[in-house]
C-alpha cells in the first residue's frame, strides 16, 4: 500500500511520527515563518557545478548510502512509488554505474546502514508499520551477500546508529510502531549481540546523533515524548551527550527546535546543526512548521551559537563535509527542490552554489574519494502534489581546482573524527613523498607504525611499498639487526587544498584491510608555506 504523503501526516497524523517519517516529502501546504536573517552572500562559487550520473536500478526514497572500503556506494532498501524495497545496489565511481547485489533478508525503510570496522555494513531496524523489524543483518562486501545477526530488543525506525570509536554501534530512540522510544542499545561485532546502551534523557525520533572528537555523541533535536494530542508534539529544543566509557547520559544545553536536520561535524571540532523545521502546538496552528536555521555545537565548552542562515528555508536536504572544509547543503523541500548552498566554518557565511540537476528531497549524499559528492534518489511532488520517488544520481563537483602538492605540505596530519592517530608527511626532492602512520593494530593491543617513501605528481602521491617494523627494543637493548620490515601494502593521497585531503589505503596484512580516511592539517613546518 503507498504510504500516504508527508502533507496530510503533519498536518494530522503527528500522532504517528513514524508514518510520518515513513511517507513522501511533498510540497506541504503550510505558512513558514522564514529564519532570522543572518550572515549569507549570494556570491556564487566559481566552475562547482553538478553533473548527470548513472541512474538508480530502482526508484527510492527513505533508503541508506554507504561508502565502502573500495571506494565504492552501497544503496539499501527505502521505497519506490509502490513498495518497501529489500533490493540493494552498488555504484562504481570508476565507471558511473549501478550494478545489483544481493537482495536484504527484511524489505526496510526509515532504518540505518553502518560501516564496521571490519569492511562490513550493518543494517537494522527499519520495515513497515505495523510490524516493524527488530532485526538486523550483516552485508559482506567480498560475496555480496547478507546474513543476520543479533536482534535489537526493541524495534527501532527513524532512530540514528553510531559506529563508536570501540568499534561497537550505538542505537538511539526512534519509533517503535507508533510509540517513542526512551531506550537505547549497543551492537557488539565481536559477538554479534545487542546489549543496553543506558537511559537516554528523552524520547525522540528523526533528531541527530554526532561522534565527537573526544569519543562522546551528541544527541539532539527530533521529535520527542510523551506525546499528549491535546498539546503540543515539539521538536525537541533539548540535547544530550553520550558517555561509552561511563555508558551514560547527561543533558547538554539547548539548541534551536528542529526535527529533520542535519548534524555535520567540522574539522575545528564543532558541530553545525542546519534546516530542519520545528513544529508548533496544534492549538496556535494546527501542525504548521517553521523552518530552521543554523547553529554550532562546541564540545568544549558545551555551548551553542548561532551561525549565519542558511538562503533557503529548507529539510528533507542533504549536509556533506567536502574535503575543503565547506559543507554543502543539497536538495530541499522547498525552493524547487534543487536549492544547494555551501557553509563556511572559517567565516560562518553560507554562499550559493550550482544547484542540482534535480529537484529531490529525502534523498542521499556520499562523498567520494576523489572528492566528489554522489546525489541519488530522493522524490519529489508531482502537479497534484503526489510524491514520485527517483532513481537519478549526479555528481557535485566543488570546482575549485587542487592544490599541487609542494614542500608546505609537510607537517602532521589527522582525521577529526578519529583523533587518536595520525600521520607525518614530508615532502622531499625529486618529487620523493615520505610518510609515518602512527596507528594500532586491528586487535587494539598494541601500536603500529607504518612508513614508507613513494612518488607525487599534482595533487596525489603514492606509496607503493608501505612497511611495518618490528622487532626493535628500547634502549639499551635495541639492535638494528633484530627489526623486520614487514610489507603492509600501499598508500595513495590525495589533496583537494593546502589543509585537506584523503588516504586510500589497502593492506596485505590480514586485518588492516582496505578503506580509505579523511585528512585534515594538524601542524605545518616552520618557513614552509603552501599558498
Amino acid at each position: 500500500m503507498q504510504p500516504p504523503s508527508r502533507t496530510s501526516l503533519v498536518k494530522g497524523a503527528l500522532a504517528l511520527p513514524l508514518v510520518a517519517w515513513l511517507a513522501g516529502f511533498g510540497v506541504p501546504g503550510y505558512c513558514l515563518d522564514r529564519p532570522v536573517s543572518g550572515t549569507s552572500t549570494n556570491e556564487q562559487v566559481p566552475d562547482a557545478g553538478c553533473v548527470v550520473t548513472g541512474s538508480l536500478n530502482a526508484a527510492r526514497v527513505g533508503h541508506t548510502a554507504t561508502l565502502l572500503p573500495n571506494g565504492s556506494v552501497l544503496v539499501v532498501g527505502g521505497r519506490d512509488n509502490a513498495h518497501t524495497l529489500d533490493s540493494a545496489e552498488v555504484y562504481d565511481p570508476a565507471t558511473g554505474t549501478w550494478s545489483v547485489t544481493g537482495s536484504l533478508n527484511t524489505a526496510r525503510i526509515s532504518h540505518t546502514a553502518t560501516l564496521l570496522q571490519d569492511g562490513k555494513v550493518l543494517v537494522a531496524g527499519g520495515g513497515v508499520p505495523p510490524g516493524l523489524a527488530n532485526t538486523a543483518e550483516l552485508y559482506d562486501l567480498v560475496t555480496g551477500a547478507w546474513s543476520p545477526t543479533g536482534s535489537l530488543a526493541a524495534a527501532h525506525a527513524g532512530h540514528t546508529a553510531t559506529l563508536l570509536p570501540n568499534g561497537k554501534v550505538l542505537v538511539s530512540g526512534g519509533t517503535d510502531n507508533f510509540s517513542l522510544l526512551h531506550t537505547a542499545e549497543l551492537y557488539d561485532p565481536a559477538t554479534g549481540t545487542w546489549g543496553p546502551a543506558g537511559s537516554p534523557t528523552w524520547s525522540r525520533y528523526s533528531h541527530t546523533a554526532t561522534l565527537l572528537q573526544n569519543g562522546s555523541v551528541l544527541v539532539a533535536g527530533g521529535i520527542v515524548g510523551p506525546y499528549d494530542p491535546d498539546i503540543e508534539f515539539p521538536a525537541a529544543s533539548y540535547a544530550e551527550l553520550y558517555d561509552p566509557v561511563a555508558v551514560s547520559w547527561r543533558n547538554v544545553g539547548t539548541a534551536i527546535r528542529l526535527s529533520d536536520h542535519t548534524a555535520t561535524l567540522l574539522p575545528n571540532g564543532k558541530v553545525l546543526m542546519a534546516g530542519g523545521y520545528s513544529v508548533r502546538p496544534f492549538g496556535s496552528g494546527g501542525g504548521a512548521v517553521t523552518p530552521g536555521g543554523a547553529e554550532l555545537f562546541d564540545p568544549t565548552g558545551e555551548a551553542w551559537s548561532d551561525t549565519g542562515s542558511l538562503q533557503a528555508s529548507t529539510f528533507g536536504h542533504t549536509a556533506s563535509l567536502l574535503p575543503n572544509g565547506k559543507v554543502l547543503v543539497a536538495g530541499n523541500i522547498f525552493d524547487g527542490g534543487n536549492h544547494a548552498e555551501l557553509y563556511d566554518p572559517d567565516t560562518g557565511m553560507w554562499t550559493s552554489t550550482s544547484n542540482l540537476n534535480a529537484r529531490r528531497a529525502g534523498h542521499r549524499a556520499t562523498l567520494l574519494p576523489n572528492g566528489k559528492v554522489l546525489v541519488a534518489g530522493g522524490e519529489v511532488a508531482d502537479a497534484t502534489n503526489t510524491p514520485i520517488a527517483q532513481n537519478s544520481a549526479e555528481l557535485y563537483e566543488d570546482g575549485a581546482p587542487p592544490k599541487v602538492i609542494g614542500a608546505g605540505f609537510t607537517g602532521a596530519w589527522y582525521d577529526p573524527a578519529q583523533s587518536g592517530h595520525g600521520l607525518f608527511i614530508e615532502v622531499l626532492t625529486g618529487n620523493r613523498f615520505y610518510a609515518s602512520w602512527f596507528a594500532f593494530n586491528p586487535a587494539g593491543t598494541g601500536q603500529s607504525w607504518l612508513t614508507g617513501v613513494g612518488t607525487y605528481s599534482g595533487n596525489t602521491a603514492t606509496i607503493a611499498s608501505v612497511v611495518m617494523p618490528t622487532g626493535g627494543r628500547w634502549i639499551p637493548n635495541f639492535d638494528p639487526s633484530q627489526i623486520a620490515l614487514n610489507p603492509w601494502g600501499t598508500l595513495t593521497f590525495t589533496f583537494t587544498d593546502c589543509d585537506h585531503g584523503r588516504v586510500d589505503f589497502s593492506s596485505v596484512i590480514a586485518g588492516y584491510g582496505s578503506g580509505s580516511m579523511s585528512l585534515t592539517r594538524l601542524t605545518q613546518s616552520l618557513g614552509l608555506s603552501c599558498p
